[in-house]
């Protein structure tokens, strides 16, 4: 891997006391639905086959002529020397394929519960997933789910989020391609079970009525409310070339899933006095969300080449009638350049999008986020790593190129993964390509200093991906990550692979940070026995163990393959006798593993069987 590094500024910002239009709406709740009752799902998604070419009109026809000019500017290393490992990858844990629909493009997003429960979407569909034990426990269409609506508009873009202060879901998704059928549905979990009940909303999306449809959600929650960032076109607009505004919505999480009168407000004209913005991204807290504001970022992202960043902030929550959007511009240390095109066998090419912001958190009065990007010493796509610091104030910026000579990066994200809030690390969950390498998923881990790691191939893929009738393939406009909120250092994440029917698929991956396994131990290196009771077992097992000093401890179990079950737990455990139990009545009869490790490796291991 190859890494720009940028030197460390301050800059002047200009700070505006207001940058936007609010627009103050409420809307009642549209249905109550059970997910898992039974209906008739017919399971309707349009997909368009064609890409967008050189020479036609429009944003996306604009980017490729861009793109063109910067694969001239900076041509593709096929070699080089990259840049050594600064410290170990992330570990892998549980990891499995996902949905299997032949979606265009595959837009994979997830959220997974404290219950290990996972949500997934994609552009027709949402799947759930038993983390644990990787069992799909249920999926249903887009359309299916909002059938009691009543809205007839095709249904695409969505996002998950799960809210761990309230143990809850929440799903986005938009419906229809005019401003007379377009609509933002919004859908709360009315418990923490994903496949009960759920209070459904639509939305408008052209409640200003200036003959404008939404389109690209990007969604976040703070302490008290949703924010829903989306872009509005014209009418008839072909790739893109209707461009109005980007806005953003700001919705009461209670009252969603009491299933109450939605209060909202409404942003336009958000930085008028100078070209719009296009996309506005939300940073959610890296860890529970509890503040009432909300800081976004946006950038010049349909540029060959720039160095804006715009940090915005809405100052409170919707209910409050002071809440204002505040925008401060600030000046990168390095400009972020328009990603090329990523390569593919067979011919086939990735189309990369725009350097849009893609995902990031906030964390100690800093901000952390990623976008795709290209690396001029390499000449592929990358990822832009830009850590905003002092928000509140004068903020300053740095900022990191992740690369590799002859692969291609695609759509990262970006998730915490300390062991307490002073812990400043991340996963970077991305997809890769090339003209060898069939189109995976990868991650690298990225220290306090903003050293990554080498790369962790999390999923390698079967074949390139030829769906569209042109070159240009659509490699999806998102993915997912999301800190597992009761266990520190762990991330899931989500992203999409070649499928071997030149198609694309989806892979679901837990992560966790290296230091993990880097715990603080007492004495030297300890190898003792331990007992494990009843065994075999139906319901409730311990494990019985006795340990000559504290030490930090990780508690696996593993299948007979090696594959991780369940991580049972990682914490300090006093010197002298301890006993660990759980219940295994839901795992699957069979013969598994209980293995202790400390930082010096392997404390114990257990065989048992489950009956």
């Amino acid at each position: 891997m190859r890494i720009l590094t940028a030197l460390f500024s301050i800059l002047t910002v200009f700070c505006f006391g207001q940058n936007a239009t609010k627009h103050s709406f409420t809307f009642e709740k549209g249905a109550t639905v059970n997910m898992s009752a039974e209906m008739e799902d017919w399971n309707i998604h349009l997909q368009h086959l064609e890409a967008p070419t050189p020479g036609i009109s429009g944003l996306r026809a604009e980017l490729h002529q861009k793109k063109l000019q910067i694969m001239e500017m900076y041509p593709a290393q096929a070699s080089g020397s990259a840049r050594a490992a600064s410290g170990p990858t992330p570990n892998l844990g549980n990891n499995f394929e996902g949905n299997t629909f032949q979606g265009i493009p595959n837009d994979n997003d997830m959220a997974i519960s404290k219950d290990s429960i996972v949500v997934s979407v994609t552009n027709s569909r949402i799947h759930m997933y038993n983390g644990v034990t990787e069992e799909q426990v249920f999926y249903r269409s887009l359309g299916g789910f909002v059938q009691p609506l009543h809205i007839t508009g095709s249904k695409f873009d969505p996002k998950v989020i799960y809210d761990p202060q309230n143990d809850r879901f929440i799903i986005i998704f938009l419906s229809g391609f005019t401003n007379a059928n377009s609509h933002i549905m919004v859908a709360f979990s009315k418990t923490s079970d994903p496949t009960g009940d759920w209070n459904l909303y639509a939305l408008p999306g052209n409640p200003l009525n200036n003959d404008t449809w939404s389109d690209y959600p990007v969604v976040g929650i703070s302490g008290k409310d949703l924010y829903i960032g989306v872009n509005t076109f014209t009418d008839g607009s072909s790739n893109n070339s209707g461009f109005t505004e980007s806005c953003l919505w700001q919705i009461g999480l209670r009252q969603g899933y009491l299933g109450y009168q939605l209060i909202t407000n409404y942003y336009s004209d958000i930085l008028p006095w100078t070209r719009r913005l296009f996309n506005i991204t939300p940073m959610p807290a890296a860890d529970v969300p509890s503040a009432e504001n909300m800081y976004l970022i946006s950038n010049r992202n349909t540029a060959i080449h720039n160095d804006s960043i715009f940090l915005l902030e809405v100052t409170g929550r919707v209910t409050d009638p002071n809440t204002e959007l505040v925008l401060k511009t600030l000046v990168t240390d390095q400009p972020y350049v328009l990603p090329v095109p990523a390569r593919q066998g067979g011919g086939q090419w990735f189309d990369t999008n725009d350097s849009r912001i893609l995902g990031g958190y906030v964390l100690n009065g800093r901000i952390h986020f990623v976008q795709s990007c290209t690396d001029p010493s390499t000449g592929t796509s990358g990822i832009y790593h830009g850590v905003i610091d002092n928000i509140d104030g004068v903020p300053s910026m740095v900022s990191r190129i992740y690369s590799e000579p002859g692969l291609y990066y695609g759509y990262p994200n970006i998730s915490w993964c300390g062991l307490s809030s002073d812990d400043e690390q991340s996963i970077i969950t991305f997809n890769h390509s090339s003209q060898t390498e069939p189109a995976g998923f990868s991650a690298i881990h990225v220290n306090a200093s903003l050293e990554p790691s080498a790369r962790l191939q999390i999923k390698t893929g079967d074949s390139y991906v030829d769906v569209m009738t042109d070159s240009l393939e659509r490699w999806g406009d998102y993915s997912g990550s999301q800190r597992l909120y009761d266990e520190p250092g762990k991330v899931w994440a989500v992203g999409s692979f070649g499928s071997n029917l030149h198609g694309h698929g989806t892979w679901i991956a837990e992560l966790t940070t290296p230091d993990l396994l880097t715990g603080i131990a007492n004495g030297e290196v300890i190898h003792i026995d331990a007992s494990t009771f009843p065994n075999p077992f139906a319901e409730q097992i311990n494990v019985v163990f006795d340990i000559p000093s504290t030490t930090f401890l990780r508690l696996e179990l593993v299948d007979m393959s090696g594959r991780l079950v369940k991580l049972l737990m990682e914490d300090r455990i006093k010197a002298g006798k301890n006993r660990i139990s759980f219940n295994g009545a839901f795992l699957e009869n069979g013969t598994y593993l209980i293995n202790a490790y400390t930082k010096d490796g392997l404390m114990f291991n257990k065989k048992v069987i489950k009956q």
